[in-house]
């Protein structure tokens, strides 16, 4: 993904008629990705005010940049995006898979304890396959 220059250093006249469709923090890159390819709008970081925790802060966020009817179009669709991948995430099919793969791994661990009982000791519990 391209980011733009810091807009501050925009020509105010070149904004004319165009608008910022701020990005919820946490939106998956994917959703993201498939916004800024499907209505083609300009990805930009720029400077907010949010309040997370009761307490103003200045923090730099995402937004995408286009004329209204395109990033209204956009806003629509990235909410459905984004419902289309928590369904995704939630599906019985990922579930399966990751319980498949985890049971694959314990009985692999299993085998080598069984095999190498001194090989547990070398076993570092942060590694990830």
């Amino acid at each position: 993904m391209v980011f733009m220059d810091n807009p501050e250093k925009e020509n105010k006249e070149d904004l004319t008629g165009l608008y910022d469709l701020a990005i919820p923090l946490g939106m998956p890159v994917s959703v993201i990705r498939e916004l800024v390819e499907k209505f083609e709008l300009d990805l930009i970081k720029r400077e907010a005010k949010m309040d997370m925790t009761g307490e103003v802060m200045d923090r730099e966020i995402l937004v995408l940049r286009g004329d209204l009817e395109t990033v209204t179009a956009a806003e629509k669709y990235m909410f459905e995006a984004l419902d289309r991948k928590t369904a995704e995430w939630d599906s019985k099919e990922k579930e399966e898979k990751y319980k498949k793969y985890h049971d694959e791994q314990v009985q692999a661990r299993i085998k080598e304890l069984k095999d190498n009982p001194e090989a547990a000791g070398a076993w570092d519990p942060t590694l990830t396959q």
